[in-house]
């Protein structure tokens, strides 16, 4: 509950100052963070599938998705102790921001891919 108020505490923070970006930074990260996610996701994806680790499938998937997820409920925080009192907090914190309602869409984009994946294990 302590962590849920900390990360409302950053948000409320962070639109109330204005996330101090220019539209085009903000159009620059809302176009390289999806593509890094992605880009990070497949390439976690094509590793862990590789024959030499002998993950089943369902391994490969949970795996993916573990390692390239990243919480906002950890980031913020530490975002907001180690930046504390700067009056760029709320850049620094835009990035995290950002990425998480990203990496939730993302994820749930792949979702029929990964379960069509799963499922051939099944089959087999």
């Amino acid at each position: 509950m302590i962590l849920l108020g900390i990360v409302w505490n950053a948000f409320c923070n962070a639109f109330t100052r204005g996330l101090g970006l220019d539209l085009r930074h903000g159009i620059a990260l809302l176009t390289l963070l999806p593509l890094m996610h992605i880009a990070s996701l497949a390439t976690l994806y094509s590793v862990f599938k590789w024959k030499p680790f002998n993950f089943s499938r369902r391994d490969a998937v949970a795996a993916t998705f573990c390692s390239a997820q990243k919480t906002l409920a950890f980031g913020l925080p530490l975002i907001q102790t180690i930046f504390e009192g700067n009056p760029n907090l709320a850049a620094y914190c835009s990035p995290i921001m950002f990425m998480h309602p990203l990496q939730l869409i993302i994820g749930s984009l792949t979702v029929p891919y990964f379960s069509k994946f799963t499922e051939e294990e099944k089959d087999e």
